[in-house]
């Protein structure tokens, strides 16, 4: 749905607050994304709500920010949480620029989360998290690298550290992620064994446990594929320069043959709302309708495409397991080939 410019600005700027009163109140960075999986949801739900998602210490959050200052009632407000709540892996709080202190004692005693900027902050769980993440004991060792982690490792690959060690502020602009993701995205690293951290003073140094092709193979049970969805497009303006995804990336790289499909491109989840929201594209519901896919990726392919494609290892990421065995020993042969 098309907000207007007026719109678009109300969202920016409540996210904002919301955002300023979260790390006043929690001594702590917190960034606020658009939540993608809103189109899921009703339409009337996306109507009267902004939808933004972030994760404090162990916890995702989801704040669906009424749009209308009027309140509804609390038992219609814990409806619409619990329409969202099936399709987010963490707690869906309300929240609202402003609520009454009536209004928001009938939200507590209802036990539903929510929080109003400059005024009051109700998560019981995050609370309890908090304490948990702070003073308790570490949790178990993640299954999979987040999208920030996988990012920092295909980058220290393909573009060489600095001395075999990075800092956050070395990489948090070229990758697009504040000083703060990159540092928690650094931890991972560490909590899954690729790597260590040395302090020099207040800074932070990461060098990892080993290089080249034997870093890949010891974290490639951990990748996570690059590639969140796809969608068939028709170009209703000639389309901009994207790096090629998918079989045809492969191909461009590898000895596989190219498929006969048309052109799948990786975008951003940014980039994917704006062509659809500018008029660039639209949807198609059949490859054969399309001109085209856009594979909206978990983190920004430019940051390591070249020469029009996507990076080698992103590739390996999305098809070295695959039961295609076309496709996982031409990603193998790839690698085989790199010059480390």
């Amino acid at each position: 749905m098309l907000e207007s410019q007026h719109t678009s600005s109300d969202r920016n700027q409540n996210r904002g607050e919301l955002e300023g009163y979260l790390e006043a109140i929690l001594q702590r960075g917190v960034r606020l994304r658009d939540w993608e999986g809103y189109e899921a949801l009703p339409v009337f739900l996306t109507r009267m709500y902004w939808f933004f998602e972030t994760r404090i210490g162990w916890t995702s959050l989801l704040f669906m920010f009424a749009r209308q200052a009027d309140e509804g009632t609390p038992a219609e407000i814990a409806k619409h949480l619990d329409l969202a709540k099936p399709r987010f892996d963490g707690i869906v709080a309300y929240s609202a620029k402003r609520l009454t202190a009536g209004f928001r004692a009938r939200l507590i005693a209802r036990g539903i989360a929510f929080a109003v900027p400059g005024n009051q902050l109700f998560i019981p769980e995050l609370a309890t998290d908090l304490r948990e993440h702070f003073r308790g004991p570490r949790p178990p060792r993640p299954d999979r690298l987040s999208p920030s982690a996988q990012l920092v490792l295909f980058h220290h690959l393909l573009r060489g550290g600095q001395g075999g060690r990075w800092a956050p502020t070395d990489l948090a602009e070229s990758l697009g992620y504040s000083i703060m993701t990159v540092s928690r995205a650094f931890d991972e690293l560490v909590t899954v064994g690729l790597a260590r951290i040395e302090r020099r003073g207040r800074r932070k140094l990461l060098s990892f446990r080993s290089e080249g092709r034997l870093l890949i193979d010891v974290s490639k049970t951990l990748l996570i594929r690059p590639e969140r969805r796809l969608d068939h497009v028709g170009w209703l303006r000639a389309p901009p320069d994207l790096p090629l995804a998918g079989e045809h990336a492969l191909s461009r790289l590898s000895d596989l043959s190219p498929p006969a499909s048309p052109p799948v491109y990786a975008v951003s989840a940014g980039q994917m709302r704006e062509f659809l929201t500018a008029g660039w594209a639209h949807l198609r519901e059949a490859e054969y309708d399309s001109d085209g896919a856009l594979a909206t990726w978990r983190y920004d392919p430019r940051v390591l495409a070249r020469n029009h494609v996507v990076d080698p290892l992103s590739l390996f990421a999305q098809f070295w397991e695959d039961p295609d065995e076309r496709l996982s020993m031409a990603v193998d042969r790839l690698l085989e080939q790199w010059t480390w």
